[in-house]
């Protein structure tokens, strides 16, 4: 269970807080000019992000479970140290571990008109710590080390849910003419044009580094979504019938948004040799 106690230690004045939304379930909020911020300690879990005189970017699910072990419906899920299954132990727990465990917070600052936090956990001898800057862009960092004396494989994903006014109203640009494994299918396509969504979609878009944007024709907003440290994007809506089997999903809420995810997956995986680093960052803009 984490330590309120300790937790305030870390507050600033009018911009870095704590509150809690369940029992011994703290989020901590960011506030500065540029914005506010929602992170849960469970996960290091962005759960809200509202630019200054905006509608909100991120959408979490109203049925969305807050309690320890329990991935958070929504929001910006931290998968790590890989993505999706294991590759060889399909007992362990899906997207790994970061989302489901409470973090540790190690640093926060203010400082002209910039406020950022970290948090850290430790697994397996390898430290994963998270950066999140709210400024005029929201940015989040991954970066993991290897602790061990042995080279360790490492993947993953920051997993962002896009709040959208309805799943018809957008397209997604940026992909054009890359190749992907729709995952559906288990067939490798090539992407030609915008990105519609008609359907379920779980795709994975290989060997690209290149930004992806949102536009949203009802609400006249794009959403640019940069990227270092990964060159696969993961684009995921579960559509009418999977949205109907998700207890901490609405059988709507699949029409108010769209998971464009920074990634580490398939081949583009990272092998660390002892005391190295990977980070995986991703930077969205609202305009």
């Amino acid at each position: 269970m984490p330590d309120l106690k300790t937790l305030s230690e870390f507050e600033v004045t009018n911009h870095i807080w704590t509150e809690e939304i369940a029992a011994q379930y703290p989020v901590i909020q960011l506030s500065n000019d540029h914005g506010t911020v929602a992170i849960a300690l469970h996960g290091a879990h962005i759960i809200e992000y509202i630019p200054a005189n905006q509608k909100p970017v991120i959408f979490t699910s109203k049925e969305a479970i807050y309690r320890e072990g329990k991935a958070i419906r929504g929001g910006i899920p931290l998968c790590w140290p890989w993505f999706s299954a294991h590759p060889t132990d399909h007992s362990l727990p899906s997207h790994g571990y970061a989302r489901i465990q409470f973090w540790q917070v190690v640093k926060t600052s203010h400082k002209d008109g910039i406020t950022s936090i970290s948090f850290e956990i430790n697994h397996n001898q390898l430290r994963a710590n998270v950066t999140i800057t709210l400024g005029e862009s929201l940015e989040i960092s991954l970066t993991t080390t290897n602790l061990s004396e042995e080279i360790k494989t490492i993947g993953g994903a920051l997993h962002s849910y896009f709040l959208i006014s309805d799943i018809e109203a957008i397209s997604i640009n940026g992909m054009d003419n890359t190749r992907y494994l729709d995952t559906l299918t288990n067939h490798v396509e090539n992407q030609s044009g915008d990105i519609f969504i008609t359907k379920e979609t779980d795709r994975i878009y290989m060997n690209t580094s290149e930004s992806v944007t949102i536009v949203d024709r009802n609400w006249d907003r794009t959403i640019i979504i940069d990227k270092t440290g990964s060159k696969s994007t993961v684009i995921w809506n579960p559509w009418i019938e999977k949205s109907k089997q998700m207890s901490d999903l609405k059988n709507e809420d699949y029409r108010n948004f769209i998971c464009v995810e920074t990634a580490n997956t398939l081949e583009d995986v990272y092998h660390l040799t002892p005391g190295s680093k990977h980070s995986l960052t991703t930077k969205i803009t609202s305009i």
